[in-house]
This record gives structure tokens, C-alpha cells and sequence, in this order.
């Protein structure tokens, strides 16, 4: 009967050890891939940050090169259609940059979440992993009165 027990214990104590550390393995992974949104979030500001500049650099090319047409033309640079035709393309810019920022916010919404869910999911593995361990302690242990009886 004692070596019965004996083996229910290391069993138990196996069963138990094996519980925690797949729920330290699961917490780990979250983690990471936390950490990988992170990252994202990082990448997704500088990206928003090189739209905005490269639209914004677009808009100056395309203003110098009307102005040097307009000046091939021999049109004046202060007469009122070139400047409402200047007007509404820096407006275009303006919007098409704006619009590019809410649209990384949004993204960087997204990421923010994805992250706090596997920050979560971690601490959720874990936790049961602790329920797993005393469910097969408690388990391990009641085998264990059984059989001693």
C-alpha cells in the first residue's frame, strides 16, 4: 500500500508541477506577443508620421512646379485663380493628411487593445493554471485517503 501511495504522490506532484508551468508557458507567449503589438504601435506612429510628411512634401513639389507653369505661361503668380487653385490643393492635402492620422489612430486603437487582450489572456492562463495545480492536488490527495484506507 505504500508504494501505491508513493507513486499517487509523485504523480500528484508531477500533475501539479506540469500545470503550473504550462500556465507560466501560456503567460510567457501572451507576453510576447504583447510585446509584438508593442512594436506595431511603434511602427504605426512612424508610418503615420512618414505619410503625413511625404503628402505634405507633395503638396510643396506639386506647388513649385504650378508656379514654375505658371510662370512658363507668363501668368501671374498673384492673379486669383492660381491662388484658389493653390487654395484648394493645399485644402486637398490638409484633408488627405488629416484623414491619414485618424485613420493611424484608429489603427493604433486596435493595437492597443489586441495588446491589453493578450496581456490578459496571460493572466487568465496563469490564474488557471493555479486552479489546474490545486484541482489536481486536492484530486491527488483524496486518491491518496482513498487508497490508504
Amino acid at each position: 500500500m505504500a508504494y501505491m501511495q508513493a507513486l499517487m504522490a509523485v504523480s500528484t506532484g508531477i500533475s501539479v508541477m506540469s500545470a503550473m508551468q504550462k500556465g507560466n508557458a501560456e503567460n510567457t507567449a501572451f507576453q510576447m506577443d504583447a510585446q509584438q503589438q508593442e512594436l506595431r504601435l511603434a511602427q504605426e506612429k512612424i508610418i503615420a508620421a512618414q505619410r503625413h510628411n511625404d503628402r505634405i512634401a507633395e503638396l510643396d513639389f506639386n506647388q513649385s512646379v504650378n508656379e514654375a507653369y505658371f510662370a512658363f505661361l507668363g501668368r501671374d503668380v498673384s492673379d486669383a485663380s492660381y491662388k484658389a487653385f493653390m487654395r484648394k490643393n493645399q485644402e486637398t492635402a490638409y484633408s488627405d493628411a488629416k484623414r491619414s492620422n485618424y485613420q493611424s489612430l484608429l489603427e493604433q486603437g486596435q493595437i492597443r487593445y489586441a495588446r491589453a487582450q493578450d496581456l490578459h489572456r496571460g493572466a487568465m492562463a496563469k490564474q488557471r493554471s493555479k486552479i489546474e495545480a490545486m484541482n489536481s492536488l486536492v484530486t491527488g490527495m483524496y486518491n491518496m485517503s482513498v487508497t490508504g484506507v
